[in-house]
């Protein structure tokens, strides 16, 4: 994707630089060449039903490697992309001692696969480090935007109603959230919230929600609009990890 220019470097000199780094998202860091990633978002992209963005002013939340803000950028919005700082401000089950993970201070391990793309790209992204809890207008120098995205960070945060709320404060068009999901055929109209917790050996993953749980979270945070608009299934590129997701569409 994008206007990206050849570089000096063979694909697989840039390929072992990029392995230095996490990639959550396979991205295309020069013509043709795609980092190895555990998610290939390419397969799942027409599911969001993103707007028209040439001209618009985006937000995307939870970049991680970035592959939803250089598509973004590259379909011709002007980009900020906010995450962590660490894997230390992460919302562990259990808090920090509940920690299965033992680098968590490292950047890199968050940021290091964004920035190394973001610098081949030539990329206009703006860099933000913010937890999403603290979102805010006063943090972007007053500023909302036209799409706020959070893809998949839902079950992954202690508090995603407080997470919304922030959301809908730096929203002035459509928020796109995105969150792992179930359904249990006996109740599709009760607003359901799992809890996963301990279940989960990484201790990472707070919640998943059914689609009625999913609007009703939105709504709660204060968003007047809310409208499922699409499910997909996502699989993991390294393991048979699959999960189940909806997309929802939210104004403020």
């Amino acid at each position: 994707m994008g206007p990206l220019e050849s570089n000096p470097v063979t694909d697989q000199q840039l390929l072992s630089e990029a392995s230095r780094f996490y990639w959550y998202h396979c991205v295309e860091v020069a013509p043709g060449v795609v980092t190895d990633g555990d998610y290939d978002m390419t397969e799942v992209w027409q599911h969001y039903k993103f707007p028209e963005l040439a001209g618009t002013d985006v937000l995307d939340v939870g970049r991680a490697s970035g592959f939803f803000a250089f598509a973004f950028e590259d379909l011709g919005a002007s980009v900020v992309a906010t995450d962590i700082e660490s894997l230390a401000e992460w919302d562990w089950v259990g808090g920090s001692e509940g920690r299965v993970d033992r680098p968590t201070a490292n950047p890199d391990h968050i940021s290091g696969a964004f920035h190394f793309a973001r610098s081949l790209r030539r990329s206009n992204v703006e860099a933000r480090t913010i937890n999403v809890y603290e979102l805010d207008p006063s943090r972007l120098e007053g500023r909302r935007f036209d799409l706020v995205f959070a893809g998949s960070i839902a079950s992954h945060l202690r508090d995603p109603i407080r997470a919304f709320d922030r959301l809908r404060s730096m929203t002035r068009g459509v928020c796109i959230v995105a969150a792992p999901s179930f359904e249990i055929p006996a109740g599709p109209e009760l607003p359901l919230m799992a809890l996963v917790g301990t279940a989960d050996p990484g201790r990472r993953s707070w919640w998943v929600m059914n689609a009625r749980g999913l609007r009703e979270s939105l709504a709660c945070a204060g968003f007047s609009q809310v409208e499922i608009v699409s499910s997909f299934r996502l699989q993991h590129r390294h393991s048979r990890l699959a999960v189940d997701h909806l997309v929802a569409h939210a104004e403020p």
